[in-house]
């Protein structure tokens, strides 16, 4: 548990070092620092605050940066997000305020916007779930798996092997299968995929077996939501402009990590599917490329059509700007989609 001062302290190197790319001293610090307090403490917080893995020291002699640790605890504070510029909001009406000829067009128009306001390269995902669902499979791979599929009116969704319980034999499956249908043939994918679980609380024979219903749900879910994805990104040579990436091989492979359509479509939707939903992932550690951050809110676009807007590039990205970008767009979509 962070005490005040510490978090106070670190909030400071975290935005400093946002702003300047460059190891944090004490002095930049302490210059920073609201309440009066001595070279002698910040130096012996900071020292605590590396020692807990929040703050890295290059050189024994330079300052220190935030860890990915430090940058998730500063997103996970953030409480208030500055307001636009009017500059930043001219820039939102030169894009968005004109008639769209189609949905593809608006799309197009917001990855344009996002990029220009953060400065990183935007990203839109769009999942159409229109389909209606003829059947869900729990195929028997007589090895102690199972495969799980899910069959549409237009397409055949499979994904993922499943371990299967033990006591879980094949008359067992096959009643879990036809439970699964009567939930949800004849729905539409989307409803399926915002369908809250658990299951089990409305069938008794199933409840011991929850884990392994979830394990399934989650498995067609994600194979429902990427079989029905389109991507797009925009300003992906915005890269270059940041600290970072001035090395050349780090640049390549940040592009090279873009051409992975896929990679990047289970990025921009692993957010629960809730309209309005937010997510950010720091870094490897948050399945994201290692050094990166990825910025997402998921938005309405329409009947059985939702999308993820947002950006990605280096974890030390302006994260309140990038919040409040994403918070006035998607407010701006939600509001076109429903005219």
């Amino acid at each position: 548990m962070l005490s005040d001062r510490k978090k106070t302290i670190l909030r400071a190197v975290v935005e400093g070092y946002i702003d300047k790319a460059a190891p944090i001293s004490s002095n930049a610090v302490k210059q920073s620092f609201a309440e009066a307090c001595s070279s002698a403490t910040i130096r012996n917080e900071l020292s605590a605050l590396e020692s807990m893995g929040y703050l890295i020291q290059p050189h024994v002699s330079s300052g220190r940066i935030p860890s990915e640790k430090a940058f998730r605890f500063y997103v996970d504070e953030l409480r208030e997000l500055p307001n636009l510029s009017a500059e930043d909001l001219g820039v939102i009406r030169r894009y968005l305020d004109r008639r769209f000829a189609d949905k593809e067009d608006l799309l197009s128009a917001v990855m344009q916007t996002i990029s220009e306001l953060t400065d990183y390269t935007s990203v839109v995902v769009k999942s159409d779930m229109s389909d209606s669902i003829v059947a869900i499979r729990l195929v028997d791979l007589r090895n102690g798996q199972a495969l799980a599929v899910v069959v549409t009116d237009s397409r055949v969704m499979k994904d993922g092997i499943l371990d299967v319980p033990a006591e879980f034999d094949g008359k067992v499956l096959e009643a879990a299968e036809r439970w699964l249908n009567e939930l949800f043939v004849g729905k539409h994918v989307s409803e399926f995929i915002n369908f809250d679980y658990p299951y089990a609380l409305s069938n008794e024979q199933f409840r011991k077996y929850d884990a392994f219903f979830k394990r399934i749900t989650d498995v067609l879910k994600r194979a429902a939501l990427e079989n029905g994805m389109s991507v797009k990104t925009f300003g992906e040579n915005k890269i270059f402009r940041h600290t970072e990436y001035a090395d050349t091989q780090n640049a390549e492979k940040f592009l090279q990590r873009m051409q992975c359509r896929q990679e990047i479509a289970q990025l921009f939707t692993d957010d629960g599917g809730q309209n309005g939903s937010v997510t950010i992932k720091i870094g490897g550690a948050d399945n994201a490329p290692d050094g990166c951050s990825v910025v997402t809110t998921r938005v309405s676009l329409g009947s059985n059509v939702s999308g993820s807007i947002g950006i990605i590039g280096p974890v030390r990205m302006n994260y309140k700007k990038v919040l409040r970008v994403l918070d006035v767009v998607s407010g701006i979509i939600n509001n076109l989609m429903g005219e």
